[in-house]
């Protein structure tokens, strides 16, 4: 590897991904436990940094105000699309860099859909604006809303993958496993079918934690990118060399 690139850090709300990128290939991905490991091999010349948080982390926020050269993305960054949004202090980082790195890749309207802890729909159109979206619960999100809102129905989040998803649910599990499970594929089908009416070529990228689960539950024909935050805090990053 060249002793050069850019190192590109995802903090989200329940996992950091971390990437090195020369020019704009990603050649080399990190889980959380080894970020550590990243400070020390990557802080030195020729590396840049740009780092997207949606949390607080003492530590590595320490760390991070160590390195001699590195950006954290926030709505005041410069970008290479443009924010048509009300209230852009409030728009997260996180929707901000999937947007960019669908505009980057594809370059037409892009429905982005990020299946995290939340649920996030963005629209970025064809001329690099951000147009705005919608939030909703993510799927684990519902199931303990369920079990947390009521007196007697159980909390389902830690074991669902093993309960079976019924359309007729035969037990309080099963149910409760369906009706979170296929409302969110329901969700993201209305959706994707509202946008369609406005935009019609649009490409759909599902991308998150959670998108693994539904890239073949979708009746539109979509594109799953897991890299896609990555890819777009690097397009901001050599944006802003």
């Amino acid at each position: 590897m060249k002793n050069e690139g850019n190192v590109v850090v995802d903090i989200g709300n329940s996992k950091i991904k971390t990437a090195i990128f020369e020019g704009e290939r990603l050649v080399a991905r990190y889980t959380a436990n080894q970020l550590e490991e990243v400070f020390q091999q990557y802080d030195k010349p020729g590396y840049r940094w740009i780092f997207s948080s949606v949390g607080e982390d003492p530590t590595v926020h320490s760390q991070i105000s160590a390195l001699s050269d590195h950006l954290i993305l926030t709505q005041d960054t410069p970008l290479p699309i443009v924010l048509d949004y009300h209230t852009p202090e409030t728009l997260g980082v996180d929707r901000i860099a999937a947007s960019v790195g669908a505009f980057y890749l594809y370059k037409k309207d892009c429905l982005v859909i990020d299946a995290g802890t939340c649920i996030t729909y963005d629209l970025v159109d064809k001329t690099g604006v951000y147009r705005g979206g919608a939030i909703a619960p993510g799927l684990r999100m519902r199931m303990k809303a369920m079990a947390h809102f009521t007196r007697r129905l159980p909390d389902v989040s830690t074991e669902w993958e093993e309960i079976p998803i019924r359309t007729q649910g035969k037990t309080t599990r099963e149910c409760l496993v369906t009706g979170a499970f296929d409302g969110v594929v329901h969700e993201m089908d209305g959706f994707i079918e509202a946008f369609l009416k406005e935009y019609e070529d649009l490409a759909v990228i599902l991308t998150g934690g959670d998108a693994n689960y539904f890239e073949s539950k979708l009746k539109a024909p979509i594109f799953a990118d897991f890299d896609l935050v990555l890819t777009g805090l690097n397009t901001i990053l050599n944006y802003n060399k």
